[in-house]
């Protein structure tokens, strides 16, 4: 049975590679579309640089966030394996001479977020925290953890599943060192692939791997988790707020759980997916309702099947246009978004909570 449930998804995974290849041809333009693109200077939206969030994005679902002395991260991508890579069934890992001549500075991050653990959102992560962010903790899934396992010091691991949010029933606090930044892990969904499939193992993991994963079929989904996640001014009061998903989900998976009045505060920034958005009801619509944040962020639209040195493009049979005019259509009217190119660095003026 297992055999069969592998032949089943790879023929799947085949004939989904084959409608990429298809339609490459088809694939929009960037020069068509609304993408800021940052290379020298940084995206500014108001205030001075000491009242900012400063937020680069980093491809696919990777977010460096930094205010003041502190640091974290959400999962960086940046290998990009090509789809005849992926399909070849050769061992997939990690490009390190690309990781380190595109990675920013990331020595000074604490944490580093993973939202579900496919080879597109975990395969760099173990690169990345033994020789960059060598003093971060890495949160995520159980499954995440046995993968991480496999690279990583056991104490620098941590499996939120016990801590999160469920529903409407908030989770636990996790703060860094000075406790000057916090999030809240919220279990979500992953949405599927193609025509209803997901086309890739959920797992789970139930105990440590000796090595990381040979094939993108090794690299399972585990449970996946949006985060919630605030940094804290110097009384320990919330100064600015992200909402984090790194994969599009069914309402009302993923949206905030019911918060005592002390931790209630408007969402300043929203990290969407727009990667699969057609396979779920209501997205992105359901979770801009909910949560109505006042800047929004388009993440995991770009093609992550192409070399980091070939020109950026749209995701393959990915409407992003439609995405844009759904998003728009329930959007708050103070609300404004932005869909960055990748390594792009955005700025955000605190907005601090008022009793």
């Amino acid at each position: 049975m297992k055999e069969f449930r592998f032949k089943i998804r790879y023929h799947a995974f085949v004939i989904l590679i084959s409608l990429n290849i298809v339609f490459s041809g088809c694939v929009p333009s960037i020069g068509r579309m609304p993408v800021y693109n940052t290379k020298q200077e940084t995206l500014q939206m108001q205030g001075e640089e000491k009242n900012t969030i400063n937020v680069q994005y980093l491809g696919v679902g990777g977010y460096l966030f930094r205010h003041g002395q502190n640091a974290l991260m959400t999962a960086p991508s940046i290998t990009n394996p090509s789809l005849l890579k992926i399909l070849s069934l050769t061992r997939l890992k990690t490009n390190e001479g690309l990781v380190d001549r595109l990675l920013p500075t990331v020595e000074d991050v604490e944490m580093v977020l993973v939202g579900h653990s496919h080879y597109d959102h975990l395969l760099d992560v173990p690169y990345v925290m033994r020789k960059y962010a060598m003093n971060a903790v890495v949160y995520g899934s159980k499954t995440m953890g046995h993968i991480m396992a496999a690279a990583v010091d056991k104490s620098r691991i941590i499996a939120v599943d016990t801590y999160a949010a469920k529903g409407k029933t908030p989770g636990q606090w996790i703060y860094n060192q000075d406790r000057t930044i916090r999030f809240m892990a919220i279990e979500s969904e992953h949405a599927p692939h193609f025509a209803g499939m997901k086309l890739l193992p959920e797992g789970p993991y139930d105990k440590d791997l000796k090595h990381l994963p040979r094939t993108v079929f090794g690299w399972v989904e585990g449970q996946t988790y949006a985060y919630l996640i605030d940094f804290l001014n110097e009384q320990g009061n919330i100064a600015f707020r992200v909402h984090y998903q790194d994969a599009a989900s069914t309402p009302p998976l993923g949206f905030v759980p019911d918060l005592p009045a002390n931790d209630l505060k408007r969402v300043d920034l929203a990290i969407l997916c727009v990667a699969s958005f057609t396979q779920v009801k209501e997205y992105p619509e359901g979770i801009i309702r909910a949560i109505r944040p006042k800047n929004i962020l388009l993440g995991h639209w770009e093609d992550f099947f192409r070399n980091q040195k070939r020109p950026v493009k749209v995701l393959r049979t990915t409407n992003v246009r439609n995405f844009i005019k759904r998003l728009e259509s329930v959007m708050p009217g103070d609300s404004q978004w932005q869909m960055p190119m990748p390594f792009t660095q955005m700025r955000f003026p605190l907005v601090e909570k008022t009793e």
